[in-house]
């Protein structure tokens, strides 16, 4: 194998492709793959050499497909982080309908206020999935359970 500097090292591809590359470009060889820019003389010497063509080829080649590897990862996070921010803002969505059941409710008269929660309830319902409107019926239910107890807490202080 070509003797090669030592941030040639870090990729083993490109160190494979200079067995292809007289040792005298080397760095230009390294240079004119990562940047595109090359001395007239590394131009000159790519034009004779056919293995030293090949391996700029494959350098290329092998870069498109780490660009293509990394566009496909990107798309998956994004994709992935999409899922989630819709999730949460189908959480939040959740969230913000029932406490608009509640505002609602607390500032109806009386007299109207069951009919609003039922017209509210069944809104809010049909907006959510099976399993959600499950849990929230035990939050609920909770909560009753809890305000209960605290009324009667003040009621008999």
């Amino acid at each position: 194998m070509a003797t090669v500097p030592k941030d040639v090292e870090q990729d083993s591809y490109v160190v494979a492709l200079m067995d292809s590359v007289a040792s005298k470009w080397h760095i230009e060889f390294r240079r004119f793959i990562e940047t595109g820019e090359a001395q007239e003389a590394f131009l000159d010497y790519l034009n004779q050499d056919s293995a030293a063509q090949d391996a700029v080829e494959k350098a290329f080649n092998h870069q498109a497909t780490q660009f293509e590897r990394l566009a496909t990862e990107l798309k998956k996070r994004n994709e992935s982080k999409g899922a989630e921010s819709s999730a949460s803002v189908a959480r939040s969505s959740t969230s913000s309908k029932l406490s608009a059941v509640v505002e609602a409710a607390i500032h109806t008269p009386k007299e109207q206020r069951e009919e609003v929660v039922q017209t509210s309830t069944a809104e809010l319902a049909a907006s959510m999935p099976v399993e959600e409107r499950k849990v929230l019926k035990e939050i609920v239910r909770s909560l009753e359970s809890n305000l209960s107890k605290l009324v009667d807490a003040t009621h008999s202080s």
